[in-house]
């Protein structure tokens, strides 16, 4: 089931978990200034996933992995190293309301254990809603 898959996705430093019924499509894109011409004959807005969650990730390589999720007039390319692995069934643990409440975003969700690491599942929607809103502010 669609929404029982989460996917791994890499930036340059870290490594998150994300649901893949929040993406309307992934796609490689050699060049990343091409994002910004549009897909799907919608307007798309480019984002480094790894910066915008940590300024000090970033992009390791030029070939570049596009999450595409579907805002209401345009799409949000939140740009990542690697879609590394696809999990099916894995539950996410909730993050506690009080470390909730403690976040300056609402981007993180939860947190799985995989292997010896713990990935913090985030809400890429969330996180597309607030890309787009800081670029208008700039704009």
């Amino acid at each position: 089931m669609a929404e029982d898959l989460l996917l791994i996705v890499k930036t340059a430093l870290h490594r998150y978990a994300v649901r893949r019924a929040d993406l309307l499509d992934i796609r490689m894109i050699a060049d990343p200034a091409t994002i910004e011409r549009g897909m799907f004959d919608r307007p798309c807005l480019g984002v480094e996933l790894g910066t915008l969650l940590d300024p000090a990730d970033q992009p390791s390589i030029a070939r570049r992995h596009a999450l595409i999720v579907p805002l209401r007039r345009k799409y949000i390319a939140l740009l990542v190293d690697y879609v590394d692995t696809f999990l099916e069934r894995i539950q996410c643990a909730p993050l506690p309301a009080l470390l909730q409440q403690r976040l300056r975003q609402p981007w993180a969700i939860g947190a799985l254990a995989l292997g010896d690491d713990v990935i913090v599942e985030l809400d890429l929607r969330a996180v597309a809603r607030s890309a787009l809103l800081s670029r208008s502010d700039l704009g």
